[in-house]
């Protein structure tokens, strides 16, 4: 597949030109993308927007490229990861009963039940890099105003210091993969994302391991949120390392395609991520609360609860890369839906229900996290027909994500705190009802995925690639970018009830 401009479709793979002459084909390749589609006429229409779509990016690019956007949200994961850990020691410190800190853990996700959109939508018009560079910086600065939350023991700047941390990390996300979906397509996109996410757990693991003693050094717990902020740092610093090397090492021919460049419209409306949606967070509730459940459970310290929550990852580190390589020389991602539901419930009941050692539960729940979150995430940019839309699927997809997250989070805590001894034996029954829905999940969407999509989710990517091709030069549609209104109106209301429910319940009980 040729790069994404026409002038230079026509030339060969390896042929040299002169600055003059690259200048001159961009600007016939914008005029070429700016024309009306109804003077195109439908073909041309087709095959002009195949032509945005890079897929024949040097390898040695990719690679550098994917050594420094894997890195862009690690301080961020970071100092996510180490809350979890931290919860008996911050609601002691802090004086804290459950509601209050799962409003806490929910913060990061207030402004995301609507901000990744808007975020998505300027980062689509921009670039992704642009979306990085200022999603690192509401990171350390959100990640050092919660910290200094520590000197002064107010819950409020925790909160406030959550709330800008969790806008930054979220648009980080949006514009790793994003930018992913650029220097991967139509190769091994889903072995990049699932590589991202393996990173992100080993990030989890170390900080789950680390966030009890950090917070005993020297005597005091503050250390556990500041050693986190100062990662942040670092990580923005990689950030602009990234911008030199997109704007001053990679061709032009290569870089990834703005917004801007391109006169077109349909924004939130030529998205379907949201086809992917139906309640399914209750994990993040379970990682979130994994240490003090067997603080309660089985009588662990928090250190030695510490150690066995970070297990929790070690299996997507292994498993998930594997899983990237089949959906893309195999595919059908769906079923993977199912069968990490299943796994999520046995792990629920043994962890919440028996007191057999944490160990078994915490592994089996690591292996259904690592079938779980791949399928979502990297079948975004399998149903969206333009890079220069990303920001926004991928930003309506996170806001659905924070919206569950805050009402599920905040609903099991106060269903924690209405228990007789604050136990989580109702918490753990909810979670598991959540779980047991999800394993129709997978069936319902693979029919979805058919009945509206061409069954684009069970195809390999050369499968992909080659209908997506064959389907533009004969003019016609392919099923997979098909938009249908009655689709986007159903969620867009799911969406708007969810946003209403979600701030209703996080001010209630933040104020309560």
């Amino acid at each position: 597949m040729a790069p994404h401009m026409s002038a230079v479709a026509d030339r060969p793979p390896n042929s040299e030109t002169t600055s003059q002459d690259e200048d001159y084909d961009d600007d016939k390749a914008v005029v070429a993308r700016c024309e009306d589609p109804k003077e195109m006429g439908d073909k041309n229409k087709l095959a002009n927007e195949i032509n945005w779509q890079i897929d024949d990016i040097p390898l040695k690019y990719r690679i550098m490229a994917f050594c420094f956007v894997v890195l862009f949200s690690t301080g961020a994961a970071f100092a996510e990861a180490t809350l979890g850990p931290l919860k008996s020691t911050i609601m002691k410190e802090l004086n804290l009963n459950n509601a209050q800190f799962a409003s806490i853990s929910t913060a990061s996700n207030l402004v995301n039940t609507v901000l990744p959109i808007i975020g998505g939508a300027v980062m689509d018009y921009y670039g992704g890099l642009y979306g990085a560079a200022i999603a690192s910086g509401f990171c350390v600065v959100g990640s050092i105003i919660a910290a200094s939350s520590t000197n002064s023991g107010k819950y409020g700047l925790l909160i406030g210091g959550r709330i800008f941390m969790g806008f930054g990390s979220i648009i980080i996300e949006t514009s790793q993969n994003k930018l992913y979906a650029h220097w991967f397509n139509g190769s091994l996109l889903a072995f990049a994302i699932a590589l991202d996410l393996a990173w992100n757990s080993v990030t989890t693991v170390i900080a789950r391991a680390c966030a009890v003693p950090m917070s005993r050094l020297g005597g005091w717990y503050g250390w556990g949120l500041w050693i986190p902020a100062i990662s942040t740092v670092f990580c923005a610093l990689i950030v602009v390392g990234y911008g030199v090397f997109e704007r001053r090492v990679v061709p032009q021919q290569y870089r990834p395609v703005a917004g801007r460049d391109i006169v077109k419209g349909g924004g939130l409306k030529r998205t379907q991520a949201a086809f992917l949606n139906i309640l399914r967070i209750a994990r993040t509730v379970y990682s979130a609360n994994l240490t003090d459940i067997q603080e309660r459970t089985r009588g662990t310290t928090a250190l030695t609860g510490g150690y066995y929550s970070s297990l929790l990852n070690v299996v997507v580190i292994v498993v998930v890369p594997v899983l990237g390589l089949f959906y893309d020389k195999i595919g059908w991602r769906m079923p993977f839906v199912s069968l990490g539901a299943i796994a999520y419930v046995i792990a629920f009941a043994l962890i919440g229900l028996t007191t057999v050692n944490a160990i078994a539960p915490i592994l089996i729940a690591s292996f259904a996290l690592a079938l779980n979150v791949l399928p979502f995430i990297g079948s975004i940019p399998l149903i969206i027909n333009d890079p220069t839309l990303m920001g926004t699927a991928y930003g309506m997809w996170s806001s659905f994500v924070a919206c569950n997250n805050i009402i599920l989070e905040v609903a099991c805590g106060a269903i924690q705190d209405a228990t007789p001894g604050q136990s989580y034996e109702r918490v753990i029954y909810f979670l598991i009802a959540i779980k047991a829905w999800q394993v129709f999940e997978g069936p319902i969407l693979d029919f979805l995925d058919g009945k509206l999509l061409g069954h684009v989710l069970r195809k390999n990517e050369k499968q992909r690639i080659k209908l997506r091709d064959e389907m533009a030069l004969e003019g016609k549609e392919f099923k997979g970018w098909k938009v249908y209104k009655s689709v986007t109106m159903f969620f867009g209301g799911q969406y708007v009830i969810m946003v209403i429910v979600s701030w209703v319940l996080f001010f209630i009980y933040t104020i309560g």
